[in-house]
């Protein structure tokens, strides 16, 4: 199945093919991101790294940033 992303702040779109049943994070992994430092948004909202992709889902992944 095709998964539609948008990769901030690096403003970089791609499809990336994955196994059905795959979750979050074995679509972090598959496009070699670490899930601690991004949160995955469907629909300006998080969803959790086990959650189960669903064929031509459109995700934004964004990076997390820490200050001191």
């Amino acid at each position: 199945m095709k998964i539609k992303i948008k990769i901030l702040p690096r403003n970089v779109l791609q499809e990336v093919d994955v196994a059905n049943g795959s979750t979050v994070s074995d679509l972090l992994r598959k496009i070699n991101l670490k899930p601690g430092a991004f949160v995955v948004l469907k629909n300006n909202s998080p969803i959790p790294v086990d959650y189960v992709l669903i064929d031509d889902q459109e995700l934004c992944i964004l990076q997390v940033t820490s200050g001191g």
